[in-house]
């Protein structure tokens, strides 16, 4: 029986659903599937299997830097079939072809590529009355994740190795956003931008469990302490039930680009959105999100 692994990076739930839908699709052809859900840093060890699959959410218009640590401490693959699933909320980008490419360069086999839209709570624009892609993935989306495993499954079954052309890179200002977001900037810059408001803290250690890094501590008092391997994804500021916490986001830095990224994305006909408002860690809606005119792209 072949024996397929599918690791993601999933922050909410949302990437294990899509690789659940795979798992399902593979299994469907006889393939026994083995998940493994990426936490922090941890080496991933590939050896035993027939096929590995990546998945991972967009952040910044780039791969989480954790999913780069992991997949860059991967052993010589030696022509393992690999296959790459990817969720984005409003701009898909290159993401896709960065971990393909890595993964080539680890020896693998590449196989194909799934994309996906997903709920963007990225705090930015949750600030600013907008969640995009709302309900996504819809149940259709996730058919065509599990179609995607039978594909796949197909393909090593048939020794069919047809890999897909690569994606074309964001426009310049979201590359300059990518740029401005890399892991020099975050480590040595906006890592230590966080701050917590003294009077607002309850020393409820929520932000320190939800860190997918386990990159803050708590102090004498139970206040939260950044440490330096942080991955700029917010969630410790935007669930926080007492808005204690600001981020580097609240700088006048992020401004500029935080607005154009919401005017691009609410005008733009192929991405849905609700009105939101964001107040003590929850999003409440104010309005039933449609349905957007573009469905799941599948790059296989």
């Amino acid at each position: 029986m072949p024996k397929t692994l599918i690791t993601c990076f999933s922050q909410g739930g949302t990437t294990a659903r899509v690789a659940k839908a795979i798992g399902e699709g593979f299994a469907s052809k006889g393939h026994e599937v083995v998940f493994h859900a990426m936490a922090g840093k941890e080496p991933l060890n590939p050896d035993g299997f027939d096929l590995l699959g990546v998945g991972l959410p967009v952040y910044y218009f780039r791969p989480p830097f954790n999913v780069m640590d992991v997949l860059s401490q991967l052993p010589d693959l030696k022509g393992l079939p690999v296959f790459v699933f990817v969720l984005y909320g409003t701009r898909l980008g290159d993401v896709g072809t960065v971990i393909r490419t890595l993964l080539r360069d680890k020896g693998g086999r590449d196989m194909g590529l799934f994309t996906t839209k997903g709920e963007d709570y990225f705090l930015g624009y949750l600030k600013r009355g907008y969640l995009f892609s709302p309900e996504k993935p819809a149940s259709e989306d996730l058919e065509h994740a599990r179609v995607f495993g039978e594909t796949m499954a197909d393909r090593v079954e048939r020794g069919d190795w047809i890999s897909p052309e690569d994606d074309a890179p964001p426009p310049c200002v979201y590359r300059l956003e990518r740029f401005l977001s890399n892991r020099w900037f975050t480590r040595w810059i906006y890592s230590r931008m966080f701050r917590v408001k003294k009077d607002r803290c309850t020393g409820c250690g929520l932000c320190m469990k939800l860190c997918p890094m386990g990159n803050i501590t708590a102090d004498e008092n139970d206040r939260p302490v950044w440490g330096r391997d942080c991955l700029l994804c917010l969630y410790c500021e935007m669930k926080c039930p007492a808005e204690a916490i600001v981020s580097p986001l609240s700088t006048p830095l992020f401004a500029p680009f935080m607005a154009y990224n919401v005017w691009q994305a609410r005008t733009d006909p192929t991405v849905n959105h609700a009105r939101v408002v964001h107040e003590k860690g929850r999003v409440k809606r104010l309005e039933t999100p449609g349905i957007d005119s573009v469905s799941t792209n599948d790059t296989a």
